[in-house]
């Protein structure tokens, strides 16, 4: 008798165990074919995370890929922390770490770095559309970002800054004679001077604050939560900066300076609007003798 029972006990043992993995190879095939739909990094790997909780709970986890200047976090950060060093056919993707309060078992680890399997084709998938992106958006003689960035970037800010009541600038600034630069060196000492002059504004800035090259040897810094008089005082620092800078390039010692626009962006504004603004501004700069600033409003009166 008691064996007919503990043979009935196992075959209930057994069903249940089969019932668990044909609950866990239903949420792993999920998890796959939610890996699939979508090459965006942080939606990826937010992705990954909600369907590991199904198998190992954690708090927070994050990846980084120092190459590409990546870091992104979801959650919060644990006590107890798991790191695995991201590889597929010998390519690093980066380290990606999950964390919560209590150790993590070693069932719970194995399973961990099974599912992590799953992740690696998209992620590399995912960093590949990345780069594509920023090389869409960048600039490749400044490494700034380009016209359609600005745009795009100006009018997300355009929409922070009437959501929160908060104010955005821009400087647009213009190197001055810079045709005869070309003319007179040719066009890849022209090419040096724009990256120097790039260098230069981007060591000026805050973090914060963005640089696109809007065309030619025009260049827009939007400045996001700042004000006219901090927009003005910053678009005089990188005036003096580069008129007092000595560009050494190619061995010529040349002195460069700008023309400089300001504009702040008023209530019911466009982002065109704010843009066409600041171009008066700079060329107001340039009528008025070149190597200063201008403030749109003083255009206006």
């Amino acid at each position: 008798m008691k064996n007919k029972k503990a043979g009935n006990q196992a075959g209930l043992l057994n069903q249940e165990n089969k019932e668990k993995s044909a609950t866990s190879d239903s949420s792993s095939f999920q998890m796959v074919l939610a890996l699939q739909t979508t090459l965006d990094l942080e939606q990826l790997l937010n992705l990954f995370s909600m369907h590991l909780q199904a198998f190992v709970a954690h708090s927070g986890s994050s990846f980084s890929n120092e190459a590409l200047e990546v870091e992104l976090s979801l959650g919060r950060k644990g006590r107890h922390v798991c790191s695995y060093n991201l590889q597929l056919e010998g390519e690093s993707l980066g380290e990606w770490q999950m964390s919560r309060d209590r150790r993590f078992t070693e069932p719970e680890l194995d399973r961990t770095e099974a599912l992590l399997c799953h992740l690696l084709y998209p992620l590399r998938n995912g960093l590949k559309y990345r780069v594509a992106l920023s090389h869409a958006y960048t600039d490749p003689l400044t490494q700034t970002g380009n016209r359609a960035a600005l745009f795009q970037s100006l009018q997300r800010e355009l929409e922070l800054a009437r959501r929160y009541g908060t104010p955005l600038s821009l400087i647009l600034l213009d190197v001055d004679h810079f045709k005869s630069i070309n003319d007179n060196f040719g066009h890849d000492t022209g090419d040096a001077v724009l990256r120097s002059i790039a260098r230069s504004i981007k060591d000026s800035v805050r973090g914060s604050d963005i640089l696109f090259r809007y065309g030619g040897e025009e260049f827009v810094i939007v400045l996001s939560n700042t004000a006219k008089g901090g927009a003005m005082n910053l678009a005089e620092r990188i005036r003096r900066i580069v008129e007092t800078s000595v560009c050494d390039v190619r061995g010529l010692n040349l002195r460069i300076t700008l023309s400089l626009g300001v504009a702040t962006l008023r209530p019911g504004e466009t982002h065109l609007e704010l843009l066409h603004r600041v171009d008066q501004a700079m060329y107001q700069a340039k009528r008025s003798g070149r190597n200063r600033v201008a403030d749109a409003i003083e255009i206006e009166a």
